[in-house]
């Protein structure tokens, strides 16, 4: 099972939290770490690979989703960019907010095929903007091998290089792969404000919170302040 991150700089001392959760429930060939440098200061008790992604060139500078509103960063729209870099077939990506609380393996192991991705649909009403099922990419299984084939980061990066989009690449992958190049997945594995919430969650995602990691009367904080 290989997992990915991508983090900044000032959410480095929170990916412990997320990992240590991740492995006491599961076993993990390796963790990629998407970074803003060639190490991090965490201290990591698996097998794993801190990318440097920094000095990546798929957004210019000032560019249409580079404005003003810095809660969508470079490291965020990085994730567009998993199939050219990492290698692997395959992997589940987890945003940093989020607690593992069960075995992925279901996850791991879904079907699919010549799709790009499994991920969960949200639940906000008022939040279609393609007048269709949405989709939240804070926890998603990538199908990299059929990404690369069908050139997904070439497609995503030329659309967030010419448009402005308030989810970022979320939005381009919610027009680009929905319906017919993703999967659903139970919300259990994205339990989060977006999503829903469950009585067994097996990811409680703290999707929407600014301060998730220092705000103790969030809903499942306790899950969080567990691995602190």
């Amino acid at each position: 099972m290989n997992i990915i991150y991508s983090c900044s700089r000032m959410l480095y001392p929170y990916l412990k939290p997320s990992i240590t959760s991740l492995l006491e429930h599961n076993k993990v060939t390796k963790i990629y770490i998407l970074a803003e440098d060639d190490t991090i200061p965490v201290d990591i008790p698996a097998p794993h690979k801190v990318i440097n992604v920094s000095g990546q060139e798929y957004y210019p500078a000032g560019g249409p989703n580079m404005g003003s509103d810095n809660y969508f960063t470079y490291m965020s729209m990085i994730r567009a960019c998993i199939p050219e870099l990492i290698k692997a077939n395959r992997v589940i990506m987890l945003d940093v907010d989020t607690i593992i609380c069960d075995s992925l393996e279901p996850l791991w192991n879904i079907d699919l095929t010549d799709k790009w991705l499994a991920w969960c649909p949200e639940n906000w009403g008022h939040w279609q903007p393609y007048n269709r099922m949405y989709y939240n990419f804070g926890v998603a299984v990538l199908n990299l091998q059929q990404m690369r084939k069908d050139k997904a980061t070439q497609q995503i990066v030329e659309r967030l290089n010419k448009k402005s989009y308030r989810f970022k690449e979320q939005d381009v992958l919610n027009e680009i792969a929905v319906p017919d190049l993703c999967r659903d997945i139970p919300m259990r594995y994205n339990e989060c404000f977006c999503c829903g919430t469950t009585d067994n969650p097996a990811i409680v995602h703290f999707a929407g919170y600014a301060d998730w990691y220092r705000n103790p009367s969030l809903f499942r904080s306790e899950y969080f302040r567990k691995y602190l």
